[in-house]
């Protein structure tokens, strides 16, 4: 990111979890740009780049300046009362890194915001934050499912076996990471790790552990 670019950084989203969790889980604020979805079902988004540490020049202070102004402005658009739809999380210049996080009131909202920000790293088309039990009653997926523990092909009845798991439904090119561990997943995608999936194109489905 250059100090010329800092308004394009300003385009992510996301939320500081707080305290420690049991269980393995996902690095957060995200160490990568990423679509951020918790257990719980939170949505953020963040943008992560990376500079020259000897440029003194990166300000955090003028960068969460210009995010919480871009964030109240869409608030002012499309809020209703006093609760944000947007805001920032985390941003932090250090190091030679520079991150931007944002939190989002609900999936509408981060699809919005990220376009009307232009933000093409983590824009998706359409997202969905539901569970394998709700989604996958009446809604089967087209194509097979993979056993992303096992690197191997599985069934929807073995996906929809264990009931209340949290589940991701995204269209368009993006990376999703999730707080627990993928389990499964449908669609053009590849693991980039256990907690994180590149969607290449189309619709895609991914089910964590809770």
């Amino acid at each position: 990111m250059k100090k010329t670019g800092m308004a394009a950084l300003a385009l992510a989203a996301g939320m500081m979890l707080s305290g420690c969790k049991a269980g393995k889980t996902s690095t957060f604020p995200p160490q990568q740009s990423a679509v951020y979805v918790s257990k719980e079902g939170a949505i953020y988004t963040a943008i992560v780049e990376h500079y020259d540490a000897s440029d003194t020049g990166y300000s955090g202070e003028e960068l969460r300046a210009m995010a919480e102004q871009e964030a109240a402005d869409y608030n002012r658009e499309y809020g209703t009362g006093s609760e944000a739809l947007v805001s920032v999380a985390e941003c932090t210049v250090s190091e030679g890194t520079a991150t931007l996080v944002f939190c989002y009131g609900a999936a509408e909202d981060l699809c919005r915001f990220t376009e009307i920000s232009q933000d093409t790293v983590n824009h998706p088309q359409q997202l969905q934050v539901t569970t394998n039990s709700v989604y996958l009653t009446g809604n089967d997926s087209e194509g097979g499912w993979t056993d992303a523990r096992k690197n191997s092909a599985t069934t929807l009845g073995a996906v929809r076996k264990k009931k209340d798991l949290p589940m991701v439904v995204v269209s368009g090119p993006v990376t999703v990471q999730t707080e627990g561990q993928i389990l499964y997943y449908s669609g053009a995608v590849t693991l980039k790790d256990e907690f994180t999936a590149q969607v290449s194109e189309g619709e895609a489905y991914i089910v964590f552990k809770y």
